[in-house]
């Protein structure tokens, strides 16, 4: 196959018994895409080329509605009689599946970050009402590091409308007891799936050997599966127990929600960040994870208007580091091109050796080097009080952010200065 479309086919990625899916490049927006091609008619049953049909209708309505930075972005769909194709981002690497072997497994850290990440991308799809209900390492793609994307929402349901199909699907082993049973898929269905998907990750194998499905049916909803240290030695005894509540066969003690498991794994990450620090192999505070980045920013007032997807954006361009006291940060009269975000700690502002502002979490400055439209000379000197750790964002990488993301920063920029001509104008009537 040539041409999809207004598409040309590179080649062939992956085919299914009810798709196809291939790269192919986009002409004209000059990009990779991926594009999955359906096969309805090859499924001569009605009622299961109805459910495809449906499946298909389902992901391809969520075209540009959920845009988030780790969930896999849907660009196109087309319906016709003689093709119907989803056009979706492209990403390089391929899936989980391959780090769910013995042989080729992730660093523990690695894996926790990744299922962060998961983690508030699946949040973010359950605050617009949708439920994935097909989780699974073959469904994350992933490219490097820690980049993960989540994809393939065919099977996904939408708590906001009614009298839509509740037919069960998904692949098995990722299926909570509760779907085992018969009963509706929740958000907690989706966090099992989560959870099962992490112990694959962990263990490189699955919780439970079944020589049938019915087998593996019986052991789902009777036996409790070894914990993954059984397999793999060294792991952590808190980064089972987030596996264990995630995954557990009751509805009450397993995770309500997304927040409250993205917690729990953000605490795992600060932890582990900590006892590194005091180890002969500590880590630097600039290669902490985007988890703790993420969980960070987003307790600071600065942030409290940022959803969720430029909160995402902020954390690619700034640069964080960690200062003892009496660093000095800026120094006034020389050239700047980078403003800064205090994500914890205090710094002194002075001019002249005369101190004109304390700041504390939350607050920027150096931000005229930004709001300027030429170089920028700073009018003053900023010292730290005590440790701080300091976001850096380079004016120009601002500059190239999304228009909306920049907005926001505008809107905050002015709202500081108001705050602090407010003080000033305080501070001169005090002293008249």
């Amino acid at each position: 196959m040539q041409q999809i479309g207004k598409y040309n086919v590179i080649r062939e990625l992956g085919r299914g018994a009810t798709s196809a899916v291939y790269l192919a490049q986009d002409p004209f927006n000059a990009r990779k895409v991926a594009i999955k091609l359906m096969f309805f008619d090859q499924h001569t049953d009605p009622a299961e080329r109805e459910t495809y049909r449906s499946m298909f209708l389902a992901e391809a309505g969520m075209a540009g509605k959920i845009i988030h930075p780790h969930i896999v972005s849907i660009y196109d769909a087309v319906v016709d009689k003689d093709q119907s194709y989803l056009v979706m981002e492209y990403v390089e690497g391929g899936t989980l599946e391959k780090f769910c072997k013995p042989d080729s497994l992730l660093p523990p850290d690695t894996i926790a970050e990744i299922a962060f990440k998961c983690v508030r991308a699946l949040a973010f799809a359950h605050m617009e009402g949708v439920i994935h209900r097909d989780l699974k390492p073959g469904n994350l793609l992933y490219s490097s590091g820690t980049e993960i994307k989540v994809a393939d929402f065919g099977a996904s349901i939408s708590t906001k409308q009614d009298g839509q199909n509740v037919e069960q699907v998904g692949s098995p082993l990722y299926m909570a007891p509760e779907l085992m049973r018969g009963e509706v898929a929740t958000v907690q269905s989706d966090i099992y799936a989560m959870g099962m998907v992490m112990y694959m990750l962990l263990a490189g194998r699955a919780p439970f050997e079944a020589s049938s499905q019915d087998s593996l049916v019986y052991q789902i909803l009777n036996h409790e599966p070894e914990p993954p240290s059984r397999y793999r030695q060294g792991l952590s005894a808190v980064l089972e127990d987030i596996v264990k509540t995630a995954t557990s066969k009751n509805l009450s003690t397993r995770y309500k929600n997304w927040e409250a498991f993205g917690k729990d794994l953000s605490d795992y990450s600060r932890a582990a960040t900590k006892m590194a620090a005091v180890s002969a192999t500590a880590v630097k505070r600039s290669e902490v994870s985007d988890m703790e980045r993420f969980s960070l920013a987003k307790s600071l007032a600065f942030f409290k208007q940022f959803p969720e997807s430029e909160l995402w954006e902020v954390l690619r361009i700034s640069k964080w580091r960690s200062f003892p006291p009496e660093s000095v940060l800026i120094k006034e009269n020389e050239n700047g091109d980078s403003f800064f975000l205090l994500a914890q700690g205090t710094v002194r502002v002075t001019r002249s050796g005369k101190l004109l502002n304390v700041l504390g979490a939350g607050d920027c400055f150096g931000e005229m080097s930004y709001l300027s439209s030429k170089s920028s000379t700073r009018s003053a000197t900023v010292t730290t009080v005590s440790e701080a750790i300091i976001i850096k964002i380079p004016a120009k990488d601002l500059a190239n952010a999304s228009p909306t993301c920049r907005q926001r920063f505008d809107r905050r920029f002015l709202d500081t200065l108001i705050e602090r001509l407010e003080a000033a104008n305080q501070q001169l009537v005090a002293t008249t």
